[in-house]
């Protein structure tokens, strides 16, 4: 996870170009095509080369510099010298607006991180409320943690954890809303009336059985013991589905091992060549990796096809008789039905909450340009864990299984993160 990231993470739990209204407006950016046309790999190659720019800084290292005085490289670093001090890193912006978005009483839980952060640029670190924080311990941590012994030595990447909102401690008393107090109420028996001390001594009467007057329709059992002829998003799963998804999985990851790791080196080539095309197209997002998240396996297959992998994978699965595609939906249903019968109720009620927008609030008072990024992941959250009742319900037997073989993998089919 790279550093931004890392910050963004932070202020996500501190506050639990084009702005969307709604999470719900990101959802097609999640759908993946993979019949999607493919361009030409070797000429798409080609063109991207064409673009990329290097910059020639004249030596390869202090022990290879060019015996011969090279005059416009001369020019150009003494005018770089004299007219930049330094160079803007490309989150310095961004990180400025949020801390200036921040309240400064944050700043004491924050500060300390990004003084240890290799590389942040000075205008950050200088910052009136940012540079009295080096190497300070927060003077208002929450009741729960003031006498922990040694809590002073917790890592300046853990601070935000003490602030005493996120438990909800010195909350100040709103004097116009009335207190709650909660009255002990005595248990009264009531003096019940003679014909129902009666009613109740009595004895039950045995329901007097009816001839039907209509035939009951018998609804067949969904067969769980069969295999789905050809899976899709829209077939449900069956037991049989699933045993043969879980019984790829060693060779698929055995195929992009092999060689050297020959088969993973080309996907994450294809991956970097896809990410790069649907930017073209207009359908990538600022976080692009968050549709691996969502559909591990239809983008792993869309990245076979990137990297020119794609009849070779084919060979693979087709040992238990699915096609690329077929195995990608009956995967990724697999993984969400899982998730979902693995979630306990706080993931439960954290999915509720995006789906009905109760954080809206909360991101419109954002950065216009954090925005549709904290929507795309607030909607990347709501599809990992979408599925059918009936996917679900063929997932259960098979929990310790899928555990198991998640864990062995390391929760990473190839390239794509199985996140539950």
């Amino acid at each position: 996870m790279s550093m931004l990231k890392k910050i963004i993470f932070v202020f996500m739990v501190l506050f639990a170009t084009r702005v969307y209204a709604t999470a719900a407006d990101f959802a097609p950016y999640f759908k993946v095509d993979m019949g999607a046309e493919v361009p030409d790999l070797e000429e798409y190659m080609d063109k991207l080369n064409s673009k990329l720019q290097y910059y020639n800084k004249g030596y390869i290292s202090r022990f290879e510099m060019d015996k011969t005085f090279n005059k416009e490289f001369s020019r150009t670093i003494k005018f770089y010298g004299l007219s930049e001090g330094r160079l803007k890193t490309f989150y310095e912006d961004e990180l400025l607006d949020i801390l200036n978005w921040l309240p400064k009483e944050t700043y004491q839980y924050i500060g300390p991180m990004l003084h240890q952060v290799p590389g942040m640029p000075e205008k950050i670190l200088n910052m009136p409320g940012i540079k009295e924080t080096k190497n300070q311990f927060p003077k208002d941590v929450a009741e729960r943690f003031k006498a922990m012994e040694n809590i002073e030595y917790l890592s300046p990447a853990l601070y935000f954890l003490l602030m005493p909102r996120i438990w909800d401690e010195n909350k100040p008393i709103n004097p116009d809303k009335p207190q709650k107090i909660q009255v002990h109420k005595p248990r009264i028996n009531p003096e019940l009336p003679d014909f129902l001390k009666e009613k109740i001594g009595a004895p039950v009467k045995t329901a007097e059985k009816k001839q039907g007057t209509a035939e009951k329709k018998v609804v067949a059992a969904r067969p769980l013991n069969i295999r789905t002829i050809h899976p899709s998003l829209t077939t449900p799963l069956t037991s049989k589905d699933i045993s043969a998804f879980i019984s790829t999985i060693d060779m698929v990851i055995e195929w992009g091992m092999k060689d050297d790791m020959y088969n993973y080196g080309k996907l994450i080539n294809g991956e970097a060549l896809l990410d790069i095309w649907e930017k073209e197209q207009g359908t990538a997002l600022n976080q692009n990796d968050l549709k691996d998240a969502v559909n591990p396996c239809q983008r792993l297959v869309l990245k076979t096809r990137f990297s020119g992998l794609y009849t070779d994978f084919a060979y693979v699965v087709a040992q238990k008789g699915f096609t690329p595609e077929e195995w990608a939906y009956t995967c990724d249903r697999t993984i969400k039905a899982f998730r979902i019968a693995e979630a306990n109720m706080s993931i439960a009620y954290a999915i509720r909450y995006h789906r009905r927008g109760y954080y809206d609030q909360y991101i419109n008072r954002l950065p216009k340009r954090w925005q549709d990024e904290m929507y795309s992941a607030s909607e990347a959250l709501i599809k990992m864990y979408t599925a059918l009742q009936e996917d679900v319900d063929a997932v259960r037997p098979h929990r310790k299984e899928l555990e198991d073989k998640f864990t062995e993998i390391h929760q990473i089919m190839l390239t794509a993160p199985i996140i539950y």
